[in-house]
């Protein structure tokens, strides 16, 4: 081993001493041509130039998102600070309210100026900030002083960003049309889970949305409010009724049979004509009441079911809904239409004429405003406790409205006795021999046949058959004794819209008055979920249906209320 190391010790030494005498110079161009052509670290050097941009593009993008969370707050609570101080009823100075919503908020000294604008009946409040007091963010990684770390020469930074916000708010005379659609089926006869009748919960609940909005409102004409109370039909009263192009078969009632086409738009015509709803009583149970009682109608015909036009009477409004009465089906479908026809610009005539008969306000002409006037919104608000139900309607051979008076009269005649009580002979054309009359004198399948109607006695027409009667009793005790198809006089002589129908009518007017820009709320109280679905549907959003048990339909109307009177941001 000794031997091996000195023997490699002499080969050093002899190299060197070549090298010495070849020339040092060339073993060292040598040397230095190696290490030339190596590349080993420049990856190290482009490394450290990406991290270098990088470090400064994140740094970038802290500082700036640090700035816009704090932008973001300041507009936040400017825009609180904008609707606080708008309000009509504010008694503070804009510029106290600002500065308590900032300090209160984490920002105190940071308040933009706030200028008050305040009208006869309104009040504008705007925020902004001078050049000189708009607030900034300091920066770190674009400041200066970091860029002067990076490179030599002049720096070029950024050394803050602004973070001001500004807005407008503006509480003013604004008009609202509204239409309250509501629920008074005979299912609102029933408890809720408050205790009370579905039906006082909504008188309750109605009556606090009248006060919320007229009590506050800037103007005695800011809401014109319609209330639309629907079952089976909407009674939409003689009057109001009388101002549309409306049959004449009678006028016990006052209810329109409805079109499909009829809901696939908002307006109500004032020049086609509408098929007036018959005076009839369909339900099976129905046997032996006569005459009959005004529940049993599709259209009931009381003053208390009657639409309510265009009112800004708070005791007119409240005391309008203490009367309600729950009876009857469930019909939307046709509690929308009409509240979407009391918002339509086609029903301006008919306002126009209501004000000259004294029965709406004259503060309200000119409305329902066309859909484009500037700072009009226009609301329909419904409530259902249910699914929609079967709308009955006369078939036309019986309802009286054919062409020919004659075809018009129906088969049995009519006349009381000494003693008050009703008496009928119904002729059969068809029977054998001259006895073509039948005499019947109590309820009763059975009858005499005569030859000629008792005198004093007279034809009654369809109308008034089925005003006095029952469709079951014309049926059992009129037509089946005398030998007619007891199952046509049962069944054939009127017909039902069901449920799927209305179902989809419901859609189409709410899809109407949508694309006019409506804003529609909805109400499901204490509904089932396919019901809920529908209804939620027809709201103008997901977050205008609202879903209530007992007293949360208070709640619900309360909300609206809010959101109705809520003050208008700009920006």
């Amino acid at each position: 081993m000794r031997q091996d190391f000195i023997k490699a010790f002499h080969k050093a030494n002899e190299t060197i001493s070549t090298e010495t005498a070849g020339g040092f110079e060339t073993a060292l161009r040598r040397k230095l041509d190696v290490f030339r052509s190596k590349e080993d670290g420049s990856v190290i050097i482009l490394g450290l130039y990406m991290f270098i941009c990088m470090l400064i593009i994140g740094g970038m993008a802290v500082d700036t998102m640090y700035a816009e969370e704090r932008r973001t707050r300041i507009q936040y609570t400017t825009d609180r600070a904008l609707l606080a101080a708008a309000s009509m009823s504010q008694t503070l100075q804009a510029q106290e309210i600002f500065n308590d919503y900032f300090a209160k908020a984490g920002l105190p000294g940071l308040a933009p100026d706030a200028t008050v604008i305040q009208g006869l009946n309104s009040r504008t409040v705007s925020a902004d900030y001078r050049p000189d007091s708009v607030p900034k963010v300091e920066t770190f990684f674009m400041s200066e002083s970091f860029r002067e770390l990076l490179q030599q020469g002049r720096p070029s930074g950024v050394n803050e960003l602004s973070t001001g916000a500004s807005g407008v708010a503006t509480d003013g005379v604004d008009q609202v049309e509204i239409s309250l659609v509501l629920d008074v089926s005979g299912s609102m006869r029933s408890r809720s889970s408050s205790g009370a009748t579905k039906l006082q919960d909504l008188k309750d609940a109605s009556k606090e949305f009248i006060d919320t909005l007229l009590l506050n409102q800037p103007n005695d004409d800011t809401y014109s409010i319609s209330i639309v109370p629907y079952s089976t039909q909407v009674n939409a009263g003689q009057n109001l009724l009388s101002k549309y192009n409306i049959s004449n078969e009678h006028n016990y009632s006052h209810c329109v049979d409805f079109e499909g086409a009829d809901f696939n738009t908002a307006a109500l015509s004032t020049q086609d004509e509408l098929q007036r709803t018959a005076h009839f009583a369909p339900w099976s149970t129905d046997y032996r009441r006569k005459p009959v009682n005004w529940k049993r109608r599709p259209c009931p015909p009381i003053a208390e079911r009657a639409i309510l036009p265009l009112s800004g009477d708070i005791d007119e409004l409240k005391n309008y809904v203490d009367d309600f009465v729950a009876e009857g089906n469930t019909s939307t479908d046709v509690g929308l239409k009409w509240g979407a026809a009391l918002l339509d610009p086609t029903a301006q005539q008919v306002v126009t004429s209501l004000i000259q008969d004294g029965d709406v306000d004259n503060k309200f002409e000119g409305r329902p405003f066309s859909y484009t006037e500037e700072n009009v919104l226009k609301v329909i608000v419904v409530m259902s406790d249910g699914h929609n139900t079967s709308q009955y309607y006369m078939e036309p051979e019986v309802s009286g409205g054919l062409p020919n008076p004659a075809d018009n009269m129906s088969d049995v005649w009519y006349y009381t006795d000494s003693y008050g009580r009703d008496r009928y002979a119904i002729y059969n054309e068809n029977r054998g021999g001259s006895y073509k009359y039948m005499y019947t004198d109590r309820e009763s399948t059975r009858g005499r046949w005569r030859s000629a109607p008792p005198n004093g006695s007279r034809q009654m027409s369809y109308v008034e058959l089925y005003d006095h009667a029952t469709v079951r009793y014309v049926a059992k005790y009129l037509m089946r004794p005398a030998g007619h198809d007891y199952n046509y006089w049962k069944y054939g002589t009127y017909g039902s819209v069901n449920s799927g129908i209305k179902d989809a009518r419901m859609a189409s007017i709410c899809a109407a008055a949508k694309q006019n820009d409506v804003l529609i709320f909805t109400i499901g109280f204490e509904v089932t979920d396919s019901n809920a679905a529908k209804l939620s549907s027809c709201a103008s959003t997901a977050g205008h249906f609202f879903r209530v048990e007992g007293v949360e339909i208070s709640e619900a109307f309360a909300s609206i209320a809010a959101q109705l009177h809520r003050l208008r941001l700009e920006r």
